[in-house]
């Protein structure tokens, strides 16, 4: 979360500059054109921010790349999660929620609606995935990955009810800068072309990584282990660990929150039992 605490005030520089450029270029038509009506330059602008090439093919599975309400949203999604991580008190499904209730009022008929919001995953899949074509820089691309994850279970939890609570694991997998395994297999998994077979293939062979939540683990701080070496809590199922001794050392730490999220659980699997 380090290098991210300083995205948040760089890219509202670089937005000033863009609108400053898109302002001259646009001379004394600029008052005319309102917020759904973007210029060319300011949509450069923004496929620049999120890593697209002017020359990019393939849209990933993305049909409306000059969308302005995708482009609109994700604006405003990043920068307040940008600006969330500025605290570091806050980690990072934190900076997620601040980023979701700062986009609620703005955006309220996207976080309504469940077509809207594939839309937007689909917009942060083709970018994310540009990313890492164009530019290999992975922390960009991470960084997308967790917005659409985000959205993903958003949809499940909010407006399908297909789930009870969000999978804090499948959130946390992407933020795991050693994974590049599960980074790049996330995006060729949800692109409906074949663009990132060759950069899985180049690193299919790198172990999948995930947290150990006790932060008294053995292993060094971020606590990454392989995946296949953690276990869950199988009260909430929301947690993992490396090892049954580092469950037990965090029981005291956990177990409020695993009592709220079993109640949760058992609140939602009765409710499907009945309905």
């Amino acid at each position: 979360m380090g290098r991210k605490r300083n995205k948040g005030k760089a890219r509202k520089v670089a937005k000033a500059k863009a609108r400053e450029a898109a302002e001259e270029e646009r001379g004394d038509n600029s008052h005319a054109t309102n917020g759904l009506q973007q210029s060319l330059i300011e949509q450069m602008q923004r496929r620049l921010q999120f890593g697209t090439s002017p020359t990019q093919k393939c849209r990933h599975g993305f049909d409306n790349m000059f969308d302005s309400i995708c482009a609109q949203f994700a604006d405003a999604f990043r920068d307040a999660f940008g600006d969330s991580t500025d605290d570091k008190n806050n980690n990072l499904l934190d900076c997620l929620l601040a980023a979701e209730d700062a986009t609620k009022d703005e955006f309220a008929d996207v976080w309504e609606d469940s077509a809207a919001l594939k839309l937007m995953v689909s917009y942060f899949l083709s970018m994310g995935a540009q990313d890492i074509l164009d530019r290999n820089h992975n922390d960009d691309a991470r960084e997308l990955a967790i917005f659409a994850r985000y959205i993903e279970q958003y949809i499940a939890v909010e407006l399908h009810q297909t789930q009870a609570v969000m999978s804090k694991p499948k959130i946390h997998e992407l933020e795991i800068r050693a994974d590049k395994h599960s980074l790049v297999k996330f995006f060729r998994t949800r692109c409906p072309c074949s663009c990132l077979d060759a950069k899985y293939d180049e690193v299919k062979a790198t172990p999948k990584k995930a947290y150990c939540c006790n932060l008294q683990c053995k292993f060094p701080y971020p606590y990454w282990v392989k995946r296949s070496k953690t276990m869950y809590c199988s009260r909430c199922r929301n947690v993992t660990y490396c090892s049954p001794e580092c469950q037990k050392a965090d029981w005291t730490r956990h177990k409020s929150y695993c009592d709220e999220v079993a109640a949760e659980r058992a609140e939602f699997d009765a409710k499907k039992k009945h309905s």
